[in-house]
């Protein structure tokens, strides 16, 4: 199986405070571009004093069935 990207790589966080012994999980919306990323946590925290996030990125990909070459063989 051959892997290949088909879109555009996507940034993410999620809000892992603990508050009352619950994790807020709360999650942005996905951007082409990091700084969009870092406008939404520091808004996030100025509106609940919550301090701890995770980042992440997406990518899109499908997988599709590689042809069997003569270097495969």
């Amino acid at each position: 199986m051959a892997i290949q990207i088909t879109g555009i790589r996507k940034h993410v966080a999620e809000c892992v405070t603990e508050t009352g012994g619950e994790t807020c999980g709360i999650r942005s919306s996905a951007w082409d571009t990091p700084a969009q990323l870092n406008t939404w946590i520091r808004a996030h925290a100025d509106e609940t004093g919550h301090t701890k996030y995770k980042k992440h990125t997406e990518e899109p990909v499908n997988t599709f069935s590689k042809r069997a070459t003569a270097a495969d063989r």
